[in-house]
Order: C-alpha cells, then sequence, then structure tokens
C-alpha cells in the first residue's frame, strides 16, 4: 500500500509523487512491524520516525521536606533522560533501517503526549501517510487497537495505516 499524490513534470507528464510518511514508534513490537512493512514499499520515499516520551508528572510535594522534594525531582529527571535515551535509540535504529531500504528517513524524539506530538509532525513535515501500531506499549486498549491509534483515526486528516 503507497498513497500517492499525483504531480505534473515539466515535460506535462503526470508521475507519482513519492510518499512522506511519519511512523510512530512507542517501543512496542507492532511499532517495529510498521518500519519493516514500510522499508517493503518499492520507491521508497520521505520517512519521519516519531517517538513521543511522555514526562514524568509529579503529584504535588507542597508539605514534603525539602531534601525528600529534591530527591523525587532528580529521580523523576533521571528517569525521563532513561527513556529518552532508549527512545532515541529505537527511532535512529528504525531511521537507519529505512535508509538501508532506500528511503530518506530521520529520527526524531519529542517529549509531550503521543497523539498530539504525531499530529503536529503530519503537520509540519506535510506527510501523507501516518503509520502506526495496532496497540501501543499502554495499558489501556480499546478493542484491538491502542488510545493513540484510536484517536488517529479519528482525528488525523491524512491516511492512516495501522500495522497488526
Amino acid at each position: 500500500m503507497t498513497a500517492v499524490r499525483k504531480r505534473s513534470s515539466r515535460s506535462g507528464r503526470r508521475e507519482a509523487a513519492s510518499p512522506r510518511v511519519v511512523i510512530g514508534m512507542d517501543g512496542s513490537r507492532q511499532a517495529s512491524r510498521v518500519v519493516e512493512h514500510v522499508a517493503r514499499w518499492s520507491g521508497g520515499g520521505r520517512a519521519m520516525v516519531v517517538r513521543a516520551v511522555e514526562p514524568i508528572r509529579l503529584p504535588s510535594l507542597g508539605l514534603v521536606p525539602v531534601s525528600i522534594r529534591a530527591r523525587l525531582q532528580g529521580a523523576a529527571r533521571a528517569e525521563l533522560a532513561a527513556r529518552l535515551r532508549a527512545a532515541r535509540r529505537e527511532v535512529t535504529a528504525a531511521a537507519a533501517r529505512l535508509r538501508r531500504a532506500g528511503w530518506r528517513a530521520r529520527a526524531v524524539v519529542r517529549v509531550g503526549v503521543p497523539l498530539p506530538q504525531l499530529l503536529r509532525t503530519i503537520r509540519e513535515e506535510r506527510a501523507n501517510v501516518l503509520a502506526l501500531g495496532a496497540s501501543g506499549a499502554g495499558g489501556a486498549r480499546r478493542l484491538f487497537l491502542g488510545s493513540v491509534a484510536n484517536g488517529a483515526l479519528r482525528r488525523s486528516t491524512i491516511p492512516v495505516l495501522i500495522v497488526p
């Protein structure tokens, strides 16, 4: 499956535009399958591999002693840094896989809620396909789709490819 938009060449002939794909990663096996699926598309194109890492939100620490508060905040920063490192490794490996298959691929890690970050990325990249795995790493599953895939189907302005 390749979503293509036709454009005119200088000679007036119509030719297929190369696909611009945003691939949402979340650390799951399904996300890895999406990369393999897209890598098999003939002709290549441009791909942006994106992983959004949610920030760690601590509850109100107003009555907690300052020394304990500082340790909790330090632990939260360390946990976020570890998540960001793991996310960078994941998207870098996925982009490398796509490049080996002939794609022009970039990798990016963003901090924020995944669905809004993906929607922002498809606008910025002027993508024509959003590719996601069927169920995410999170525990909440609606039927067989993860919450991000379900939200993307409802809110995306471009076609969404869901790979099981």
